[in-house]
């Protein structure tokens, strides 16, 4: 089965930004239980596990259809929580290159992909995440997705997943979203997205 990641820092880590009691039970309560729903899920369709998650993706079609959108919601629901983990630093993260030139070139600096960043997950509608993706063309897109759909529904590999889900931040901001955004926004993990950028550009 697939087993769940270890979070890179210590539930109070991104304290004052984000208490440890909300990134507990967003761990706990949360990214676990779309982790056993999924497996659960698996076993009873006697999957192999021997394909890394994003598989389900491309492969959906070999499930019986009653349970393909119950695959997708709980895989997206693992995939991106993980990523969303892994895209925040309890530190502030220098843009390594290739990733930004590449920002720089598409969006004309680091503060302005930040500032497209925040208004566009500012402006989500009800839940889901903002992600920043490389399509096809190995270009950068940035794109709202509503609930847990995910960029690679669409092709396309996500190396940013920001949560905005009201689980995610409501013991700490309320419904305050944009005050949310404004404190967590400068701890991106731009050296993950990085590493992942580098991932993609190589396949």
């Amino acid at each position: 089965m697939y087993q769940p990641i270890r979070l890179p820092y210590n539930f109070n880590a991104l304290e004052p930004n984000l208490s440890e009691k909300t990134l507990k039970n967003h761990y706990e309560g949360h990214y676990l239980r779309y982790l056993k729903q999924l497996n659960q899920l698996l076993v009873n369709q006697n999957f192999s596990f021997s394909y890394q998650a994003p598989f389900l993706y491309r492969n959906i079609d070999a499930f019986p259809i009653l349970v393909r959108d119950d695959i997708l919601f709980q895989v997206g629901g693992v995939l991106n929580h993980e990523l969303y983990f892994q895209s925040i630093s309890p530190k502030k993260v220098e843009v390594p290159e290739p990733l930004k030139t590449k920002i720089t070139e598409k969006y004309g600096g680091v503060s302005q992909f930040e500032d497209r960043f925040f208004d566009l997950a500012e402006e989500l509608p009800g839940s889901g995440y903002t992600f920043l993706a490389v399509n096809a063309s190995k270009d950068l897109v940035l794109l709202n997705l509503a609930n847990q759909d995910s960029p690679y529904m669409f092709g396309m590999t996500p190396i940013l997943a920001f949560d905005v889900w009201e689980h995610s931040y409501y013991l700490d901001y309320l419904n305050h979203r944009a005050q949310y955004l404004e404190n967590m926004i400068p701890f991106l993990n731009y050296q993950n997205m990085n590493q992942l950028y580098e991932q993609v550009l190589k396949e």
